[in-house]
């Protein structure tokens, strides 16, 4: 990380790159400047940075896909409605082979992504989240101040029997409601103004490489026994 920062900066002193700040990701965050034309982040906050997005734009959402299709090579039910359910089956026969995926055939996929949904409820890719108090809080009996970090148990919030019912259920249908859910309930991509920049691509990440799975593969586990279930 660290020479390639080095060589990005190389490369854009030498060639005067600032014309192209959108040529690459590290490219960018050394072409931010200040008023005065100086560098805004240092080496080691744009290598922060970049190691945040890694994270974030790639492990979230392989981590998503390797639970569904650990889901769906355990559960015959949900793959079979999957496979067969005419959102599918109706993108499928309109192409050919191997054709790209379009975005109006990802808005069809609804119940697909009802899975994924309630896959991301039961197994959130970010179990953990901070922020920092900007006033006194009261909370029950206790006084947050001013200033202090606060954590957030996504897990425990998506596990909360008075905002989901029967929360150990993985239950797709749950979200066919037309009502949304309460404010701060689902927190899979966090909420309020810092809410992932990025839920539009990870759905869509995610809906294609499911749709290439369920219309050109079908699996099962080795495993007879396993240490994650799900209630039905």
């Amino acid at each position: 990380m660290v020479n390639m920062r080095s060589r990005k900066k190389e490369a854009l002193e030498e060639q005067n790159q600032q014309r192209d700040p959108h040529k690459d990701l590290i490219t960018s965050l050394l072409s931010i400047r200040d008023d005065d034309g100086s560098t805004m982040m240092s080496e080691d906050e744009i290598t922060d940075n970049v190691i945040v997005l890694i994270i974030a734009g790639y492990d979230t959402t392989s981590v998503l896909l390797t639970f569904l299709v650990r889901l769906l090579a355990n559960n015959k039910s949900i793959y079979s409605t999957i496979v067969q359910i005419a959102e599918q089956q109706q993108i499928e026969s309109n192409k050919e082979f191997e054709e790209a995926l379009t975005w109006e055939d990802l808005t069809k996929m609804k119940y697909t992504w009802r899975v994924a949904t309630e896959m991301m409820r039961i197994n959130p890719p970010v179990t953990l989240s901070f922020r920092r108090a900007k006033q006194d809080i009261e909370y029950g009996r206790f006084i947050i101040p001013k200033g202090w970090q606060v954590m957030l148990s996504v897990s425990m919030t998506h596990m909360d029997d008075s905002i989901f019912q029967n929360p150990t259920m993985f239950d797709p249908t749950r979200y066919e409601k037309h009502t949304p859910p309460t404010p701060f309930s689902y927190m899979a991509f966090g909420a309020g103004p810092r809410m992932c920049p990025g839920i539009e691509l990870a759905k869509m990440e995610t809906l294609v490489m499911m749709h290439r799975l369920v219309t050109r593969f079908s699996w099962s586990s080795p495993l007879k026994e396993t240490l994650v279930s799900y209630e039905e």
